[in-house]
């Protein structure tokens, strides 16, 4: 798992120092990186693949609100189960 980086930022206030700041990069996750082909265990669809595969799921639901998560993850489990398949 990524560990967040961390470092200290001198602050100023009017050219008086104020103490310091800790800064923290956000941790990548698989939402964040849209374009990821590959994990440790193998192939992963792309978000591209995985948002249109989720809008097909919700047009053949009839356009339901409120599926959003399911419709995602529904397309996300079918996509990684065809790529296993190859």
């Amino acid at each position: 798992m990524a560990r967040s980086s961390k470092r200290t930022v001198p602050t100023t206030t009017g050219g008086v120092s104020s103490g310091t700041a800790t800064a923290t990069a956000p941790r990548p996750t698989a939402t964040m990186t849209p374009h990821m082909t590959s994990t440790s265990r193998g192939a992963a669809p792309t978000y591209e693949q995985i948002a249109q595969r989720a809008r097909e799921i919700w047009t053949k639901k009839g356009c339901l609100p409120g599926q959003d998560e399911q419709n995602w993850l529904e397309a996300e489990r079918q996509l990684k189960a065809e790529l296993a398949g190859r």
